[in-house]
């Protein structure tokens, strides 16, 4: 919509009434039919469980030797930064320079650890995805998953962080309750069944689900302890059981804490166990969203525990992306930068082409019309598939925010405060966020106005000043409002910067991370490497019909290999394929 004065009232920045019913109009049919085919879905869009698509040149989180972690105050951190390189349809200047982002902070310690609440306020049923019919128990485990991953994440860090061997993950005395098949059970707490589970596994459910702190990973660091941003632990009120198969009670003396690796596959034994994959997933964003939850001033409150209603069905056949060790540190550096995570699920709410002088009329019907009334009848799940429809890169991010109770606050922060966005989420994250994207970064377009001369739009004018300013010592920081300026300038009136490049068709393209290190020269990260992702997309086009048909016995060598041994479990009673965790060849 071309911005025009407000003749009615000469109010050179108010809109016309006609210009605000338009854009009031268009938002309403807009979120309205999105509201429509999630008020009639019955599961969840494959989109949520879709965490692939959080991986485009996503960097990773290095280890100890190769960057210094730094601290300050209650926080341990790293610093790092974005290249964006500058391409030209014309020879310029600028053309292949790099514009150089600013700094930003990368929270890897907190000086306290989180501890959450179990409750039925948010997704008490765990209603599936639509993919995945055949991989729903009828049970909600998704607060045993998510403390699980918990751990993992904790202790992924510790490995890669470890500089002393003071920091480490320890047990304390605090531990749920083991029962045997063969005892009575309790008629308090959650029971959480973990089938034939040896000792060391036992143990680590005990940690986990234990109330209070049943674990405690620690970098140590001038004198402090930090913990890892994922560390959550059960409140001291909790109960948990333990069921398990067997005939004695383990011994908590001879186990000790496992490694990342082992504890995703306790995780995945128990995903196999209740036929809960997709659940496992879920919690896996969901457990990515809580170094965010102290950012939006919204504790960490998970689904209260449901024991399946019905047998599972013998070596049914459920197919998902299951992150893998390696790729672990990925994700991670996704959810420990502070507007990471916000700025993705803020952008859900973004429109292409609505000025900031009617941004209000376009959030008014989602803030104050949709989600009110939904989030009061606590029906997450169809907010979840409206944001989905909306922008299907974020969202298992929006359902993470669900299962840990972090959404209601999205609304709450986002009708009073607006956050500012992070360019480097649009990339990736492949989530379109603020017309300061790069995507909008091209060839200007420039007119003759009888009266002004040559003139340009404010908007390509705040672009072209963003992208000319390489050192960011000025314009480093993207405006605070993802809506962009309405109206025209005179281009003889802008910068010297956009004068003498309005002509040159700038685009911005992301380049690389780089990892700041104080006495050391700056660590260059290019994301995933070519074999990695040549190893993503075999196993993604082979996997197409492996949940299908199944693999063949001539090719079973091939399906050995690490690239698609992701793919197999191996099951003694039938011989039947599920996925699992990497970790397990």
């Amino acid at each position: 919509m071309r911005w025009k004065n407000n003749s009615s009232t000469a109010d050179v920045l108010r809109p016309s009434k006609r210009q605000s019913l338009t854009i009031l109009a268009h938002s309403r049919q807009t979120w309205a039919t999105l509201l429509a085919a999630a008020g009639s879905a019955t599961r969840l869009p494959h989109s949520c469980s879709n965490i692939g698509n959080l991986l485009n040149r996503t960097p990773s989180l290095p280890d100890e030797q190769k960057v210094e972690d730094v601290v300050e105050g209650t926080m341990l951190s790293l610093e790092g930064y974005s290249q964006w390189k500058i391409t030209s349809s014309q020879c310029c200047d600028l053309t292949s320079k790099l514009k150089t982002s600013p700094r930003q902070k990368v929270n890897i310690g907190v000086a306290h650890p989180t501890f959450c609440n179990i409750s039925d306020e948010f997704l008490p049923a765990w209603i599936g995805f639509e993919h995945l019919p055949n991989c729903a128990s009828g049970g909600n485990y998704l607060a045993a998953f998510v403390l699980g991953w918990s751990y993992i994440l904790s202790a992924r860090l510790i490995e890669l962080r470890k500089k002393t061997e003071d920091d480490k993950i320890i047990y304390t005395d605090k531990k749920a309750t083991y029962h045997c098949d063969d005892t009575t059970l309790p008629c308090d707490g959650f029971m959480i069944p973990v089938g034939n589970a040896d000792a060391n596994e036992c143990r680590w459910w005990a940690a986990i689900l234990a109330g209070d702190c049943g674990w405690r990973a620690i970098l140590n660091r001038s004198g402090g302890a930090y913990y890892p941003p994922w560390a959550c632990h059960l409140n001291p009120k909790a109960r948990f059981n333990i069921r398990y198969e067997g005939t004695s009670h383990p011994s908590p003396g001879m186990t000790h804490p496992p490694s990342s690796g082992e504890a995703q596959q306790y995780l995945c034994n128990f995903a196999r166990l209740h036929n809960a994959y997709d659940q496992l997933v879920a919690a896996f964003v969901a457990a990515l969203t809580i170094p965010s939850h102290l950012r939006f001033g919204a504790p960490v409150t998970l689904p209260k525990p449901k024991l399946m209603t019905h047998t599972r069905r013998p070596g049914s056949i459920c197919g998902t992306y299951v992150p893998s060790t390696d790729q672990l540190p990925h994700f991670m550096l996704l959810s420990c930068i502070p507007n990471m995570l916000p700025s993705c699920l803020f952008g859900c709410f973004w429109n292409p082409g609505v000025h900031c002088n009617v941004a209000g009329e376009w959030l008014h019907p989602i803030l104050r019309e949709i989600l009110p009334p939904l989030i009061q009848e606590k029906k997450y799940e169809v907010i979840i598939r409206i944001m989905a429809a909306r922008q299907p890169s974020s969202a298992p991010l929006w359902l993470g925010s669900a299962i840990t109770g972090m959404l209601p606050r999205i609304q709450s922060i986002l009708s009073s405060f607006m956050p500012p966005g992070c360019p480097e989420a649009t990339v990736w994250t492949n989530c379109c966020q603020s017309f300061m994207d790069s995507a909008f970064h091209k060839e200007l377009r420039i007119s003759d106005n009888p009266t002004l001369g040559k003139i340009i739009c404010r908007e390509d004018e705040f672009r072209l000043l963003y992208l000319t300013d390489i050192e960011s010592d000025h314009y480093g920081m993207l405006p605070l409002s993802p809506y962009p300026p309405f109206g025209v300038v005179k281009l003889k009136e802008t910068a010297l910067g956009v004068r003498l490049h309005a002509f040159c068709g700038h685009q911005l393209d992301y380049s690389h991370w780089a990892w700041r290190n104080h006495d050391r020269p700056d660590l260059i990260d290019f994301a995933l490497p070519c074999e990695k992702l040549s190893e993503i997309a075999t196993r993604n086009i082979f996997s197409w019909t492996f949940f299908s048909d199944g693999v063949r016995p001539d090719e079973m060598p091939m399906w050995r290999h690490e690239w698609l041994s992701i793919l197999l479990d191996h099951e003694s009673d039938d011989e039947n394929t599920s996925v699992t965790s990497s970790e397990e060849a």
